[in-house]
């Protein structure tokens, strides 16, 4: 199963880049960096001072994903959220960055999504989505 913006719960979260864009804890918007670990609760990002644990639950996250779900998002003009039209962009939304402000050099998804649908034991929320003929 390809790494999408419709599929990115049921992924591996390590190794991508991500941000906190909303958390009761007002301390915590902002951080951003890579994940290098994953708990049921939490999050652990590689920041340029090191790694912060964020809780999942009740934070909003944005994902960056490049290459073939950045096509998935370009292709298909309905998939682009809200925020393209200027509105707050919802749970599980992917939109294509702003030409004037995004990533330059290449295609990028920004997957925002509620840490709430990521609370469970990364393996057992990545195996229940799978599609397998083994199942």
């Amino acid at each position: 199963m390809a790494l999408t913006p419709e599929t990115l719960p049921r992924h591996e979260l390590v190794g991508l880049p991500v941000r906190v864009v909303d958390s009761p804890d007002p301390s915590q918007v902002g951080i951003a960096g890579t994940v290098v670990s994953e708990t049921t609760n939490t999050l652990v990002i590689e920041v340029v001072s090191g790694t912060k644990r964020v809780p999942k639950g009740g934070r909003r996250l944005e994902f960056r994903l490049i290459d073939e779900a950045a096509a998935h998002v370009g292709g298909n003009p309905d998939a682009a959220s809200a925020t393209c039209r200027g509105d707050r962009k919802g749970a599980g939304t992917a939109s294509k960055p702003d030409p004037h402000g995004g990533a330059t050099g290449e295609d990028a998804a920004y997957v925002t999504v509620d840490g709430d649908i990521l609370l469970s034991r990364p393996a057992l929320r990545s195996e229940n989505g799978v599609e397998s003929q083994w199942r």
